[in-house]
């Protein structure tokens, strides 16, 4: 069931349910202006980025390794 009482009248159901539904607005204010996906999007990019991250250090050798010299230039977008 719904977690109400089978023996209260329809109407006062109803009541009880719109009364639940009301406390919770508050809760729910932030998912209608569309936060939460805005949130998901930023904590993707940042998983996103770190495991770019974590890939190029493990792909680039060791600066050491390379000897002395001049580092190389990152590459940038046009």
């Amino acid at each position: 069931m719904d977690g109400y009482e089978d023996d209260l009248p329809p109407s006062e159901a109803a009541r009880d349910k719109r009364r639940d539904h009301d406390a919770e607005a508050h809760a729910r204010e932030g998912m209608k202006t569309g936060l939460a996906k805005q949130f998901k999007q930023v904590l993707d990019t940042q998983v996103r980025r770190a495991r770019d991250a974590k890939q190029r250090m493990a792909e680039e050798p060791d600066r050491e390794e390379r000897g002395r010299g001049r580092p190389p230039t990152p590459h940038r977008r046009p």
